[in-house]
């Protein structure tokens, strides 16, 4: 099988249905040997920034000199970039191998499945020292949780999304994502709403946990707008950190990641300040608010690329966008959104930043109609410029006239503008 039928075959799995919950991993798994029952790992759940604190973590660790893996969705430019070993995506020759494996031992298996089982398989045999897991949806009954007690539960965020299979209300989230604390874990996440918090604390009780929440314990100094990074000072020892992601949101993710890092040398690990910091300037994660430079067919504009795909997202960038100075531009937004995600709230953020907006259709099966979505944002705001471009290069060609553009709205339409911006090597930094 070559990469490109495996890759096939993999993405036509995109619609397998779980009916069984975890049993069907579970027997896929004891197959291959139970691979995960070997596995140190911090596992990571949240409704957003559990990408981000997953990276920081994961770069923390690589700088301690650890041997890492790291399980992340969705990817941008390549499948590979789900499965990473010591930072680096899988090559496509071993993830090819590794799917016919567990394809064979799980012929019934869906696409999160499959690459949750290969990615375990491949981290047991690479002997990794630390696997940092994202979860994929929810936590309790995601793929992932089949995990045995991690040195650490994280969860980042409790907000409004995937409704139809978390619940409608925060609490009812909130014991989703608490479902990945294990018997005797360590948890912790962000100051949170109450009612979401006594979730957590009641999971965690009832697993004899330990349970923390923080309130960020940085604050942003300095920002280097179009090189992705900012300086984070910490509010008590007043020191200064260089940080390579950017965003007002990154202060909460990089808390839960530094807090976190200390709970692991707490626990024996050897990570000390030194190597967060370290990882701190040394992590990078594309997509969540990255300023990239289009090539000569652009203009040379500059584009921020989010994969904003929800409503906290979504205010998450209104934030940072308001606080940079790209808000000052006549700034072209390009918006992109999936079928299934709930889009009003997520355009009544938007609406307020721009007076150009152009919607085009992301590479997915599951995109929303643009056309539904121009005629929703026009009735929000009757005075923006509103065009659709159904093609999406032809729609960065069009926002690339204003020198300034935003590409929002999912991480399919910020990976194929991450791929066509840097065609020819005129990709940002």
């Amino acid at each position: 099988m070559t990469f490109e039928e495996a890759k096939k075959n993999l993405f036509a799995r995109q619609d397998f249905v779980k009916k069984d919950g975890l049993a069907r991993v579970y027997a896929c798994l004891g197959k291959l040997g139970n691979p995960q029952l070997r596995l140190k790992t911090v596992h990571v759940t949240g409704t957003n920034g559990k990408g981000s604190v997953c990276a920081l973590f994961e770069a923390a660790a690589r700088a301690a000199g650890l041997k890492t893996g790291l399980f992340i969705s969705p990817h941008l430019l390549s499948v590979t970039e789900r499965i990473q070993l010591g930072g680096e995506p899988v090559s496509e020759t071993c993830f090819t191998a590794l799917f016919e494996e567990v394809l064979a031992a799980g012929p019934d298996l869906g696409f999160f499945e499959l690459l949750t089982c290969m990615a375990f398989l491949y981290f047991e045999r690479e002997k990794t020292d630390l696997a940092v897991i994202e979860v994929g949806i929810g936590g309790r009954w995601d793929t992932t949780n089949v995990l045995p007690k991690p040195e650490l539960a994280v969860i980042t965020s409790v907000d409004y999304d995937h409704k139809q299979y978390l619940g409608c209300t925060l609490p009812e989230i909130a014991a989703q994502k608490a479902g990945i604390i294990k018997e005797g874990c360590v948890c912790l996440a962000p100051i949170l709403p109450a009612d979401a918090m006594s979730e957590i604390s009641k999971e965690a009780a009832e697993k004899n946990a330990q349970c923390h929440f923080f309130a960020p314990v940085f604050e942003i100094a300095a920002r280097d707008w179009e090189n992705n990074r900012m300086v984070l000072r910490h509010k008590k020892s007043g020191e200064e950190y260089p940080f390579g992601l950017l965003g007002e949101a990154q202060v909460i993710n990089a808390t839960l990641a530094w807090e976190g890092l200390e709970m692991l040398r707490g626990l024996g690990w050897p990570v000390s300040r030194a190597h967060a910091a370290a990882g701190f300037a040394a992590a990078r994660w594309p997509g969540r608010f990255q300023a990239v430079r289009g090539g000569p067919a652009f203009g040379k504009a500059l584009f921020v690329l989010d994969g904003a795909h929800n409503e906290e997202a979504a205010r998450a960038f209104a934030t940072t966008w308001k606080a940079s100075p790209f808000a000052g531009r006549q700034a072209a937004f390009v918006v992109g959104i999936m079928a299934d995600k709930e889009r009003a709230g997520v355009l009544k953020l938007l609406a307020p930043l721009s007076k150009k907006f152009i919607f085009t259709r992301p590479d997915s099966p599951r995109a929303a109609d643009p056309c539904a979505l121009a005629d929703e944002l026009s009735a929000l705001r009757p005075d923006a410029e509103v065009e659709v471009q159904q093609d999406t290069r032809a729609a960065l060609l069009a926002a690339s006239r204003a020198g300034t553009a935003a590409v929002l709205g999912s991480f399919y339409l910020a990976g194929s503008a991450l791929r066509m911006l840097g065609e020819g090597g005129a990709g940002g930094k």
